[in-house]
């Protein structure tokens, strides 16, 4: 069984690729079972739309949409940042465009059930389960919800969220707490968690800001505890012998040119509950591929097409992506082929999607993490 991935697509406008690209691309993925990917984007409905967002709201038309499946893809991660830049409405949009251009959407649906169900696909050798998710932040509408009469169902997307929490050491933490109490703030969350709308105040908060007490001052991220436990329900309850997970991401760190360490740790917790390979979008870079147990962590693979109107705010490293396709064998992952990509840009721009070499890898060739 070949399966293929590859990086976020946001889609503003028409996709021009060029025939000898299409077809290495084509190529590339020709005898996969699968092409996974992720779409950065929301569809317009037939009718008027209120937009979800000020600034950076995207969105394309249905047809757009078509260069995807040209390429080879098959089904499309919805979750993430762009998937309700358009509302409920651009969610339902979303899968209807897929749908229309034979391409699975996972990750967004109808409803939350919809939403965190995975895709199928039944080859000769494996029933293939693929997963999509959002790690946020984002705010909670953008999640989908089932039905709680009268209340109807709630289109969006499914999350597997980290939740990001400053540590602070003592003396940070006396600092903290000297301010909240001069200030009130203490008082007012002990008033609001009394009525039930606030969090417990005992669990430290700063102005809304959670933070925990050790030796030293750092970012601490941890993954919410009900996301992931639904996820391993649904996991184990699936009828599935390979499970894959595109997962989409926006806690950059303060380096964008490394993969954060918490995406290595989620990964192979991710491996350890079930999943077998774990594709990784978000920053908008390339980065390593690693090996643990007997599973994989694409740890970035960076985009494939960039519609952005900031295109002169970003350094190169956004316009260089990866196609990956990845052979296994019963439960053992063989090879994995790599291809660089320039990613494709605007219209009117010099960037267009440009293949490189191939590059062949077997599993223990990679970096392992054990």
């Amino acid at each position: 069984m070949n399966l293929g991935f590859t990086g976020q697509a946001l889609i503003t406008e028409q996709v021009i690729v060029d025939a000898a690209t299409l077809a290495r691309i084509q190529d590339f993925f020709a005898d996969c079972s699968a092409v996974l990917g992720h779409l950065e984007t929301s569809i317009l409905p037939d009718g008027p739309v209120y937009p979800m967002k000020d600034r950076t709201c995207h969105f394309a038309e249905a047809g757009h949409l078509s260069a995807l499946k040209a390429l080879g893809l098959s089904h499309l991660n919805l979750a993430g940042n762009h998937a309700f830049d358009l509302g409920p409405d651009g969610i339902v949009a979303t899968l209807k465009g897929l749908a229309v251009h034979d391409l699975f959407g996972i990750g967004g649906g109808i409803d939350r059930h919809s939403a965190c169900a995975p895709a199928i696909v039944t080859t000769p050798t494996h029933r293939l389960a693929l997963w999509g998710r959002d790690a946020g932040p984002q705010p909670d509408v953008v999640y989908a919800s089932d039905e709680r009469p009268p209340l109807k169902a709630r289109p969006g997307i499914a999350g597997l969220r980290i939740d990001r929490e400053l540590q602070v050491d003592p003396a940070g933490a006396r600092e903290l707490n000297r301010i909240s109490l001069e200030t009130g703030h203490s008082q007012w969350s002990q008033l609001r968690a009394e009525i039930g709308y606030d969090p417990d105040p005992t669990n430290r908060r700063f102005y809304g800001t959670p933070f925990s007490v050790g030796d030293q001052c750092q970012d601490r991220y941890r993954v919410n505890a009900t996301d992931w436990s639904e996820l391993d329900h649904h996991l184990h309850h699936t009828d599935a012998d390979y499970h894959a997970i595109h997962l989409h991401q926006h806690h950059w760190g303060y380096d964008w040119k490394t993969s954060p360490q918490w995406i290595s740790d989620l990964g192979k917790s991710l491996i350890d509950m079930g999943m077998s390979i774990v594709a990784v979008t978000g920053n908008p870079r390339v980065h390593p591929i690693y090996r643990y147990r007997d599973g994989l962590i694409l740890t970035g693979l960076g985009g494939l097409i960039f519609h952005t109107k900031r295109e002169a705010k970003y350094d190169d490293l956004v316009w260089s992506g990866q196609l990956v396709r990845i052979t296994v064998s019963g439960q053992l992952i063989q090879s994995i082929n790599r291809l660089p990509i320039q990613v494709g840009g605007p219209l009117g721009s010099e960037r267009t999607l440009k293949a490189g070499e191939v590059q062949t890898l077997s599993f223990e060739d990679l970096p392992s993490l054990e």
